[in-house]
């Protein structure tokens, strides 16, 4: 097997690209953008911009579904840890089994509900205080962090082919995503996700088929690396072992299950089964998915010699390898779908931070507006997240690269709302005291077992096992030596009362 040589400037690793593969880059972008025009024309108030007038079929949501889960930091982060720990990461696919419990059990909930946001469940259920704390949490969750790590992925390959600073793409990346949600809201995010989706599957397949061709099919490939790094599943001791796996799993539960960053599709089906199918087909997409994102990595152990891994940003692993195999032409397809990956988690948090905001604190402020005023200020604040997110792309290498920094923060902020959430809707006797004492308990201890590295080799299991059980425990604990506020009693059985009514046709 052929050791293949990188190019180097003062940026890292460079090869020279074609005019062709920088049109099709260019092209697609473009595209892009009018994308957002065309779809603004349509948007007419705040339920337009924020679900999309609740129109979308089964085919846009699974797109949609799909291409936000797997996105620059998987398809960017994933090739990287299995070139450092082996393809134990695969195992990422199995959180879509939180898919199916979503389609059979909580979706129809939400459905009934007729929510905007998936955080007014936690004011129905519990108290405003509650439904506050996670609109806050979820901002910073998926603005701070899902829309910058996903822009800092597709700006750090755009540096990488033309060697411009990084600091100078990751705005110009996010600028391009401001403007198309700006203009469309849901609608464009969701339109733009079936395109950057079928993107996705383009390029990861023209991806396995020339890897494949490079070592002559996955036997040639598995006996091209050390036995050590196709360990499916290695023991306690290895930085990817059993304990990583549980976590990634759990991981998967609140992400599709709870929180507003995917369920806002939900919100936005045409009908209960229509979501249902949605998601589940997701759910389907994301095993060939997470198998196809692992090759570049194994082809990476064979390929490049630990000198030249050792001085380029882990990242970089997957589309350096794809640089040294793909021709003209395909280079360019294919680096667009990394980039329309990054584009599509980066549009979804900043709608879905943006919705919330506007719902959940200036409604309360004013509710009496029109629908075109909170359109309005729904834009405004999506010019703000943007200008945040942006921030926090810039300080994402600073914090282990973009798959630590995305499961992370769902270990720290996701994990204890699925808690509340999950007691909320099949345990009645907890209360709102209960529910904010546990979530802010459970999301400050998994911070710190996080930032002050106590979990060790297996941090990413420990801090989910920590902001999980805290969580768990202090909500049932303060619940049951707590009295109900006055008015709670009255808001929970009008709660339970909507989730008893028939499922919409």
């Amino acid at each position: 097997m052929r050791l293949l040589r990188c190019w180097k400037n003062k940026g890292g690793v460079f090869v020279h690209i074609s005019f062709l593969d920088i049109a099709i880059m260019v092209l697609y972008l473009v595209f892009t953008l009018f994308i957002g025009y065309y779809v603004s024309k349509k948007v007419n108030g705040f339920e337009d911009f924020a679900l999309g007038g609740r129109s979308f079929g089964p085919f846009a949501l699974a797109a949609t579904f799909g291409a936000t889960n797997f996105s620059t930091w998987s398809m960017v982060g994933k090739p990287g840890v299995v070139y450092n720990s082996g393809i134990s990461v695969v195992w990422i696919a199995l959180n879509a089994c939180a898919c199916v419990l979503a389609a059979v059990v909580f979706v129809p909930i939400y459905r009934k509900l007729r929510y905007t946001t998936m955080s007014e469940i936690f004011e129905d259920r519990y108290d405003g205080k509650v439904r506050s704390a996670i609109s806050v949490i979820w901002v910073i969750a998926d603005t701070m962090n899902r829309m910058g790590v996903t822009t800092y992925a597709a700006a750090v390959i755009l540096s990488l082919l033309f060697d411009i600073p990084l600091w100078i793409v990751i705005i110009g990346t996010a600028i391009i995503v401001l403007i198309y949600t700006y203009l469309g809201g849901l609608t464009s995010v969701v339109v733009t996700d079936v395109i950057q989706f079928v993107l996705m599957w383009i390029g990861l397949f023209i991806g396995m088929i020339f890897i494949f061709k490079e070592f002559g099919g996955w036997t040639g490939l598995v006996d091209a690396v050390p036995p050590e790094i196709m360990e499916v599943v290695p023991g306690i001791e290895h930085p990817n072992g059993w304990p990583y796996i549980i976590a990634m799993t759990l991981l998967g539960f609140p992400y599709f299950i709870t929180s507003q960053f995917v369920m806002q599709r939900g919100l936005g089906a045409k009908t209960v089964n229509v979501a249902r199918w949605g998601i589940l087909i997701a759910g389907l997409i994301a095993i060939p998915m997470a198998i196809m994102e692992i090759l570049p990595g194994i082809a990476a152990k064979a390929m490049l010699d630990s000198a030249t891994v050792a001085s380029m940003n882990p990242d970089m692993v997957g589309p350096t390898i794809f640089m040294q195999l793909l021709p003209t032409g395909l280079l360019g397809i294919f680096f667009s779908a990394l980039i329309a990956a990054g584009l599509s988690t980066a549009d979804s948090a900043l709608c879905a931070s943006s919705s919330l905001i506007t719902e959940d604190f200036y409604r309360k402020w004013k509710p009496n507006e029109s629908s075109e005023k909170y359109l309005k200020v729904s834009r405004i604040v999506t010019i703000i997240m943007a200008v945040l997110g942006t921030c926090w792309a810039l300080l994402v290498p600073k914090i282990g690269g973009a798959l630590n920094a995305i499961l992370n923060v769902i270990a720290i902020t996701d994990m204890p709302i699925f808690v509340i959430i999950v007691l909320g809707l099949f345990v009645k006797k907890i209360n709102a005291t209960g529910a904010l004492t546990g979530l802010i308990a459970g999301t400050v201890c998994g911070a710190i077992v996080s930032f002050t590295g106590t979990g060790g080799i297996q941090a990413l299991a420990t801090t989910t096992a920590t902001s999980t059980g805290v969580s768990l425990i202090i909500c049932l604990l303060v619940s049951y030596l707590t009295r109900r506020a006055v008015g709670e009693e009255t808001r929970m059985n009008k709660f339970f009362n909507r989730i008893s009514m028939p499922e919409e046709e």
